[in-house]
């Protein structure tokens, strides 16, 4: 705590001018003229030595009160503050504030003055804990000795030296990045947007056993749990510090991950992290802040409040983060569920219309290229007068043939080598013959039902593992109602995603025939998990759009709506309209008077021949 100044009463003198600031409240950035910004040790070092002047008990030049002594003090205390990095950081963040969703009130400076003396007397004493420490492995050594069942020493006691401890190596050491930075380098945006949903699926089971454990939550009904409103971090840390570091170290990792995705799409419209990056930044910083300390606990042996309080700050930060993104990975889930419908269903027969563009399919029956029969592709276009797909076919990869002597001639084989690349020139022949794209009927083309199959399990294992995740119930909530009201729809979504997902395999497994086999029970599911996700979602279910026509379409007249935009497109359209009819009947007044003219000149021809003849 800073020193109090006492009142000396009638006899008190006169407070100077220049140090009134220690007793009015004034913060330490105006005491000592500082830029809090650009902060200058210059200038705090001049307006220290300017107000010593006036309170230094030697150059006062008369007895020291207790008064004159405490102000001193006080003046050294500030000055001590403003001169360490950290404790001035804590000092401006506890005086001032910090603004937004995860700040801090401003609490002045008499509170703020003294968190940081506190905070300085608990660095210090671990400083000179660590200190006697070291002292003790350079000085004495540290024996360890075996002992018998009686307890006497056994021969043999090694002797440690201060080179030969560990104090900190062994206990915490920061995890090589090298394979997070291989995977980054090269991604795209499209890609990061792509792998978002792992980052996050991975937060989520990495936060799990810190959050879900006893001393920080209690478990409620549905396997949710709900946070201890006190919640026993300095028991935890005492009891096992290294399971604790183990849990933030994997904490860190996957924060790191979700952050430099957040950073990479943060001018990406869909993005699913907008609006988590102050969240997602603070817990970061609070994970890498209490790994730093709980180092300098396990070595000493001893957490204090500070470990305490900051395990504390982490613990709120990671568990807000953790129902955000719970939250949104659970929506981003039914918006696929909506989604995936629109990759099957145009796929079935009997949907009114052709397959979409990048559909994959197998060719079948061309009879004029029976070598092309079963070859994959993808529809890149369709011509709606030939009534016709256009294919893009796919490229097989070229196996290499690893087993091949490294020595062909100490086996005698140059006459087998030379046959394989006959082989091998006729093949490429053939493979020249193969073209890139090809335009072929509709009967041609086999749905290949592998990619949504694909899709579909990926979803179904997507959701399990997500609804199977605690939830986060707060305690004024009735954890037993919460389960009852979200249990039920969330396994009806399971089942008719595990019943559409069965249906599209079932259909593979079939061959040709077997999409017309599963195709009702196919649309049922799907659109009872649509309805489902809608209504879990707030919103109206509606039907899915048709399916692409297989003729041409009308071309769609815009109606006129009333608004300024559309009359004053209206109005420009006239004009245009206008200034073509003006320029219509000019052309027609010149053709008229060249053909008067021509009339003219032929007459006035014919009649000086006339003439002539005469």
């Amino acid at each position: 705590m800073p020193i109090a100044i006492p009142n000396q009463g009638e006899d008190s003198r006169p407070v100077p001018k220049q140090v009134q600031c220690l007793e009015n409240g004034t913060d330490l950035f105006k005491m000592f003229e500082a830029d809090m910004n650009r902060f200058d040790e210059k200038a705090v070092r001049k307006g220290y030595h300017k107000m010593a002047t006036y309170v230094h008990p030697e150059k006062l030049g008369r007895e020291a009160t207790e008064a004159d002594k405490a102000r001193f003090t006080r003046l050294k205390q500030a000055y001590t503050v403003m001169m360490d990095e950290q404790l001035r950081a804590v000092y401006r963040q506890e005086c001032f504030g910090i603004a937004g969703s995860g700040g801090v009130p401003p609490k002045g400076h008499e509170a703020a003055l003294s968190r940081a003396l506190e905070l300085a007397r608990e660095l210090r004493k671990m400083g000179e804990e660590r200190a006697i420490v070291l002292h003790k492995a350079a000085e004495v050594g540290w024996s360890e000795s075996a002992k018998d069942q009686d307890g006497r020493a056994l021969r043999g006691a090694i002797q440690k030296h201060a080179h030969k401890f560990n104090l900190f190596n062994d206990i915490s050491s920061e995890e090589d990045d090298a394979e997070l930075e291989k995977e980054r380098r090269g991604l795209t945006v499209d890609q990061i947007l792509e792998r978002s949903p792992k980052y996050a699926d991975k937060y989520l089971e990495k936060v799990k056993p810190l959050l879900t454990d006893p001393k920080i939550s209690k478990s409620a009904a549905g396997g949710a749990f709900t946070m201890q409103e006190d919640p026993q971090c300095l028991p935890f840390l005492q009891e096992s510090p290294k399971t604790v570091q183990r849990h933030l170290r994997k904490c860190r990792t996957a924060l790191k991950q979700m952050n430099w995705a957040m950073t990479s799409l943060l001018q990406h419209k869909d993005s699913p992290w907008r609006g988590l990056e102050v969240k997602g930044s603070l817990a970061e910083h609070g994970c890498v802040k209490l790994l730093d300390l709980i180092k300098s606990g396990m070595a000493f042996g001893k957490f204090s409040e500070v470990h305490e309080e900051e395990f504390v700050k982490l613990i709120d930060n990671l568990h807000r983060l953790y129902m955000d993104v719970f939250e949104r990975r659970g929506q981003e889930l039914l918006k696929a569920a909506i989604a995936v419908e629109l990759d099957v269903i145009y796929l079935l027969p009997e949907s009114g219309g052709r397959l979409p563009d990048q559909c994959r399919v197998l060719l079948q029956e061309l009879k004029a290229r029976n070598d092309l029969n079963g070859k994959p592709g993808k529809i890149t276009a369709w011509d709606y007068s030939l009534q016709r797909y256009t294919v893009e076919l796919e490229k097989e990869e070229k196996k290499k043939d690893t087993d091949a002597p490294a020595n062909p001639d100490m086996f005698g084989l140059g006459d087998v080598e030379d046959e394989d690349e006959d082989n091998d020139d006729e093949k490429n022949q053939l493979e020249l013959a193969i073209p890139k794209k090809l335009m072929v009927l509709t009967k041609n083309v086999l749905v290949d039902l592998n990619p949504p199959k694909n899709k579909l399990d990926s979803l179904v294992k997507d959701w399990n593992a997500w609804r199977k995740r605690p939830r986060s119930v707060s305690a004024s909530q009735d954890a037993e109602a919460v389960a009852a009201a979200l249990g039920p729809p969330l396994e009806s979504m399971a089942n008719f995603l595990m019943e559409a997902a069965q249906a599209v395999s079932t259909g593979c497994a079939t061959g040709g025939g077997g999409a017309e086999l599963i195709a009702d029970d196919c649309r049922q599911a799907l659109s009872g998990a649509r309805n489902l996700a809608a209504k879990l979602l707030g919103e109206e279910p509606t039907e899915p759009p048709k399916a692409p026509p297989l003729n041409e379409p009308a071309p769609a007249l815009v109606p006129f709506k009333g608004d300024e935009v559309s009359q004053a497109l209206k109005e420009a359209a006239e004009v245009a309209q206008a200034a073509i009819e003006i320029n219509k009947d000019k052309k027609k007044k010149k053709s008229r008077s060249r053909k008067r003219k021509r009339k003219r000149s032929s007459s006035s021809s014919s009649s000086g021949k006339k003439k002539r003849k005469k």
